[in-house]
């Protein structure tokens, strides 16, 4: 796996990145034992939606089917069998046995990783190989199935100028990673991965916005008013700023609180053999890349603006300019 250039995170240990892969045809339970196989520790089952691998060599694994009515369903079944209420014994058993396949047709399963060392992601791979070889299927597989994989890396710095530096970064490279990651159809119709309004980069990407914390949060919720954006800085600020963040997104808005960037836009494609988790990390990377030189942030935030400024202003000439940079780069 690629290093990034910064290794140390805002705590001056090395940095961590955990990954959350959707996928379909692999009930969470032989999924679990996956895990147990590949890296240890003891497999606990909430109920029928929710596996944890607890105590691995990389951490707590977390299994589950990713929507939150079918937990809601599995966890009262649990109940009901616990208490054997007689008159819904057989019906609860019925929908404990059948949930998963139930949850499988309206939700993706989901594996979320713990936070793993950098210096570790290779273990990862080993997981990623293991479910392409247990028949697990992605997003490629149907045409109702839209399964991402999401990244969350832990930040390098807490410091506002850094973090609006990967802002700016990503919004100027945005419409070149939605191609490189060939961005399936069906997700982009979920409205789960929605790309950020033309307002905000219009604000975002000028050199005089230069905002505190708590401007660049407001500014934020002004522009997206939701979490369902490709590159998600709600738990990030919710770490910095957790009070602030939820009196403008309110208290029942589902945000994790962690010092990461939440990547959402890579695909899963883990049955295909030549897909990689290696392949979307090295694309992250490119805008960590830019973030972190100033010169060729402002350059390409310079280009960016004479592009808007023309009479016609195609994404494709946009991405062209893109993959200028980037060549220069390798």
């Amino acid at each position: 796996m690629q290093t990034p250039q910064h290794t140390k995170n805002y705590a001056g240990k090395e940095r961590k990145v955990g990954f959350e892969i959707e996928y379909a045809g692999l009930r969470l339970e032989k999924a679990a034992h996956i895990v147990q196989d590949l890296y240890g520790g003891k497999i606990q089952s909430e109920h029928a939606a929710v596996f944890v691998v607890k105590d691995t060599k990389l951490g707590d694994f977390l299994l589950e089917i990713d929507a939150i009515t079918v937990q809601k369903v599995a966890k009262k079944t649990k109940e009901l069998q616990e208490k054997k209420v007689k008159t819904l014994e057989k019906i609860s058993a019925k929908v404990g046995e059948n949930l998963s396949e139930i949850g499988e047709k309206i939700a993706p399963y989901e594996i979320v990783s713990p936070p793993v060392c950098m210096s570790q992601l290779c273990e990862l791979e080993k997981l990623r190989k293991a479910l392409l070889n247990a028949g697990a299927e992605d997003t490629k597989q149907n045409i109702y199935t839209a399964f991402g994989l999401h990244i969350n890396p832990e930040v390098a710095s807490l410091e506002v100028a850094d973090i609006l530096a990967h802002l700016q970064s990503f919004l100027l490279l945005s419409l070149w990673l939605e191609k490189e990651h060939a961005v399936d159809f069906t997700r982009q119709l979920t409205g789960f991965i929605k790309p950020f309004p033309k307002a905000y980069l219009e604000l975002v990407l000028d050199e005089e916005y230069k905002p505190n914390i708590s401007t660049l949060i407001k500014d934020y919720h002004e522009y997206n008013p939701t979490r369902n954006r490709t590159l998600d800085f709600l738990p990030l600020f919710a770490f910095i700023d957790e009070s602030l963040v939820r009196s403008l997104y309110g208290e029942e808005e589902k945000i994790n609180k962690r010092p990461t960037y939440h990547y959402r836009l890579p695909n899963c494609e883990l049955a295909h053999k030549n897909w990689s988790l290696n392949t979307e990390w090295s694309r992250w990377l490119a805008v960590e890349n830019l973030a972190q030189s100033k010169e060729a942030l402002v350059a390409l935030i310079r280009k960016w603006q004479r592009h808007q400024n023309q009479i016609v202003s195609l994404n494709s000439t946009w991405i062209k300019e893109v993959e200028k940079y980037i060549k220069k780069q390798v």
